[in-house]
C-alpha cells in the first residue's frame, strides 16, 4: 500500500488582532494540491506561507495542506527532520494565518519525546493553536514504524464550525470518522499521502455518508495522485431522489482546489434525518467498545 501522514498554543508576543470574523453559513476550505520540497524546512515554509497568502486573497476562510507538508512525505523518513511544535516553522504559519486572518491546517513531522509525530495542527485565524491531531493509524511495518502514533480524536472550533482531522490511513478505519462525529465534528480535514483511486473516495463517501459530517481531503498531485476531494453528507433531495455527495474533485495537476460547504444545508440535513447518532444501538456492539465494570 502507498504510504499516507491535543492542543495548547505557545506562548507569543502578542499581533494586531484581525477584523472580527462572525460564524457564517458557508465555508471555503481550499486544498493545497502542490508538490513539497523534501526534507528542506525553509523551502516547505517559504512556499507554504505564498500558497497561504494566495489562497486567502483567492477567499478562503481555511488551507489545508497534504500529509506531512514539512518534510513533503520524503521517504525514507528521515527523522532529523522533526520540527518542534514551538518552533519556528510552524510559527511561520502562525504569523501567516494572523497576518492574512484565515485558517491554516498545516502538516509535519513532528518533534515528540516518545519519537517523532505524523501531526497535522489546526491554527485560527488570529494564529492561535485550535487542535493538534497525530495520525493514529500509522504504517508500523512500512514507512512509519519508527513514529509514535496518536491516541485520539479530538476537535476544536474553527469560524463557529467543528472539525476534526483524519490523517490518511485514518481515513480507512470507520472508527475514526464515528469518533469523530460522536465528538460533534461537522466537518473533517483529511490530509493526504498516497496514490488515489476510486476505492479511497468511496471509503470518503461513505465516512461522510454514515457520520452526517462534511470532509474536505487534500492530496499530493502526480500521475495517480492528486484528486483532491471533498464530500457533503447530503445524499437526498427533499423528494427523496439520490444525490451526489461529491462536491469537487481536482485532476492530478497541481493546484488550489477550493471547496464550499454549505453549513445551513448540512445541519438542516443533520437534524432531520436518521444515521450519524441518531439511531445508533451501542449497547449491541459489545466488541466494539467492552462494557465497563460498574461500581
Amino acid at each position: 500500500m502507498s504510504p499516507c501522514r491535543r492542543c495548547t498554543a505557545t506562548s507569543r508576543p502578542a499581533r494586531p488582532r484581525p477584523r472580527q470574523i462572525q460564524p457564517r453559513s458557508t465555508l471555503r476550505v481550499t486544498g493545497a494540491q502542490y508538490f513539497a520540497p523534501l526534507n528542506d524546512l525553509d523551502a516547505t515554509l517559504t512556499l507554504g506561507r505564498g500558497i497561504v497568502r494566495e489562497a486567502a486573497g483567492a477567499g478562503a476562510d481555511l488551507v489545508l495542506f497534504p500529509e506531512m507538508w514539512s518534510t513533503g512525505y520524503a521517504l525514507p523518513i528521515d527523522l532529523r527532520h522533526a520540527t518542534p511544535i514551538d518552533g519556528e516553522w510552524v510559527e511561520g504559519f502562525r504569523e501567516i494565518a494572523a497576518e492574512m486572518a484565515v485558517g491554516v491546517a498545516i502538516t509535519l513531522l513532528a518533534e515528540h519525546p516518545g519519537g517523532p509525530t505524523n501531526t497535522t495542527l489546526v491554527i485560527g485565524r488570529l494564529g492561535e493553536v485550535l487542535l493538534r491531531h497525530d495520525k493514529v493509524h500509522t504504517l508500523r511495518y512500512d514507512a512509519e514504524q519508527h513514529l509514535t502514533a496518536g491516541t485520539g480524536f479530538e476537535t476544536c472550533l474553527f469560524d463557529g464550525v467543528r472539525i476534526g482531522v483524519m490523517t490518511c490511513f485514518d481515513r480507512e478505519f470507520p472508527e475514526s470518522a464515528r469518533e469523530l462525529m460522536l465528538a460533534g465534528a461537522e466537518l473533517v480535514l483529511v490530509p493526504n499521502a498516497t496514490a488515489w483511486n476510486p476505492v479511497r473516495a468511496h471509503q470518503l463517501e461513505a465516512r461522510a455518508f454514515e457520520n452526517m459530517i462534511a470532509i474536505a481531503s487534500v492530496n499530493y498531485p502526480g500521475d495517480g495522485w492528486g484528486q483532491s476531494s471533498a464530500y457533503t453528507p447530503v445524499v437526498f433531495d427533499p423528494d427523496g431522489r439520490p444525490l451526489d455527495p461529491l462536491i469537487a474533485r481536482a485532476d492530478a495537476r497541481p493546484q488550489l482546489v477550493p471547496f464550499r460547504f454549505d453549513l445551513d444545508v448540512i445541519r438542516d440535513w443533520r437534524e432531520r434525518e436518521v444515521w450519524g447518532a441518531s439511531h445508533r444501538r451501542p449497547d449491541a456492539y459489545r466488541r466494539i467498545a467492552p462494557p465497563r465494570p460498574t461500581d
